[in-house]
């Protein structure tokens, strides 16, 4: 019902001139990508072309950063060319590469937990990298509970393994990823016993 009302305020929001820090500004943009990020959900060819629009221009990173995470939420034909995209560009920075990571852990898609494994044995991670590992790891098991929480206990195994792999490398970080098991007692019995 608020498709509408919604494209008006993605477009009435939209980047005019050079790139600017102001308060109003982050404001437009943060509204503009949150009409956007509900536009998305009603899974509409117009509407992922218009998310798909908001990357290529490539205005600013938070409008492209939106956007990419938007389209590897979605089924749209062009997540893939997109991602590849994206990594393309910033593969020689490795902070903006990060989020490239994250945009894909953190993702709602059936083949997040078997992407997000695959995505360890990408060249663009190394599980000694601390910042690798919260990009993809830490946001897949503190910013997608509904892969991490997954019924056949797939999350808490991809934790585990991580954990593992990591302990001798960096126990500061594998004991900080642990703590997202810390309240294992708040969820159901079965859960707590894959947790376990």
């Amino acid at each position: 019902e608020l498709k509408e009302d919604l494209l008006r305020v993605n477009g009435d929001n939209r980047e005019q001139g050079p790139y600017d820090i102001s308060p109003a500004s982050i404001a437009r943009r943060s509204l503009r990508n949150l009409a956007l990020g509900y536009l998305m959900q009603l899974d509409d060819p117009l509407v992922t072309e218009l998310c798909v629009g908001q990357y290529r221009d490539g205005h600013n990173m938070t409008d492209v950063i939106t956007a990419l995470g938007l389209i590897a939420h979605s089924e749209a034909k062009e997540r893939e060319e997109l991602l590849d995209d994206f990594y393309q560009r910033w593969s020689d920075d490795p902070l903006v590469l990060d989020k490239w990571f994250t945009v894909q852990a953190i993702s709602k898609r059936g083949d997040t937990i078997g992407s997000v494994k695959k995505l360890m044995q990408h060249p663009g991670f190394n599980i000694r990298n601390p910042n690798k590992v919260r990009a993809l790891i830490g946001a897949f098991c503190g910013g997608n509970p509904n892969h991490f929480h997954a019924g056949d206990g797939a999350g808490y195994e991809l934790l585990g393994d991580a954990v593992r792999q990591l302990d001798p490398l960096n126990p500061q970080i594998a004991a900080r990823l642990l703590r997202l098991m810390a309240r294992w007692r708040r969820y159901d019995e079965r859960r707590q016993q894959l947790m376990k």
